[in-house]
């Protein structure tokens, strides 16, 4: 389980900032929603990716813990705040919480292998 974990942490990271990045490029989307909230969001899915990197190698269980609730949360701020490309009806929005709540799960779930591998 914590190897799915890292995988859904790595794949929703890369589309996280890949979708961002178009964003960004394409329509204009920096004005809307101001410059350091965008860099803040990219700095947010570069950690989840960073997350998953390091629940596949099974290091700093509260990093991977975090960088899946930081997952969450982003789903949650594109769900209440529609963040220009993002709305409640974009199955991505909807993906990024589904897949943040399933590796928070298998992350608080396999919390003894990080305490093993350690000890």
């Amino acid at each position: 389980m914590r190897k799915a974990a890292g995988i859904i942490l790595i794949a929703l990271g890369g589309t996280l900032l890949s979708s961002f990045v178009v964003l960004f490029s394409l329509y204009d989307f920096l004005p809307v929603i101001g410059l350091p909230f965008g860099i803040f969001i990219i700095i947010w899915t570069i950690f989840t990716i960073t997350g998953g990197v390091f629940c596949l190698k099974r290091r700093y269980w509260a990093l991977c813990f975090a960088s899946a609730l930081v997952a969450v949360f982003i789903g949650i701020i594109a769900l209440i705040g529609g963040m220009g490309g993002f709305s409640s009806s974009n199955w991505l929005t909807w993906c990024v919480i589904l897949g943040g709540i399933i590796s928070t799960i298998f992350i608080c779930g396999t919390k003894r292998e990080w305490q093993q591998f350690s000890g």
